[in-house]
């Protein structure tokens, strides 16, 4: 076995199996991919904003985010920057109280460690865009 093979993979590889695995309903499989010390911060101004700890954390923003809006989003750029990726995608998010929609941009930085997803920073192009779909 080469070096190669054994190697970790880079954070873009990473974040293209956790879509994969999103995408294919793996929740499950795609929570194995984050390191037991994983943190994901959201912008403060949003219900399910601030940092959150652990695959725990990481279920609870889901579920908050999930209280106010559905939501689609198009097929993602991963770009590889070794131990970091970014990942842009466009989404759309519909408020369940409201249907009101908005779509925005979205960047992701995520950092690998140990192998496994660390963080992931997560900047929407307009946070006031997606609170005004909310009553």
């Amino acid at each position: 076995m080469s070096a190669e093979d054994t190697a970790a993979p880079d954070a873009a590889a990473l974040v293209r199996e956790m879509g994969r695995r999103f995408l294919a309903g793996d929740v499950d499989g795609a929570f194995a991919l984050l390191h037991p010390d994983f943190r994901i911060q959201q912008p403060a101004s949003l219900p399910h904003g601030g940092w959150h700890h652990g695959r725990a954390g990481m279920a609870r923003m889901g579920e908050a985010f999930a209280r106010h809006w559905d939501r689609t989003i198009d097929e993602p750029r991963v770009l590889a920057c070794g131990e970091r990726a970014v990942q842009i995608t466009t989404q759309t998010w519909t408020a369940k109280a409201t249907g009101r929609s908005a779509t925005v941009e979205v960047v992701e930085l995520f950092s690998a460690a140990g192998g496994l997803i660390g963080e992931i920073r997560v900047f929407q192009q307009d946070t006031h865009a997606l609170l005004a779909t909310l009553p």
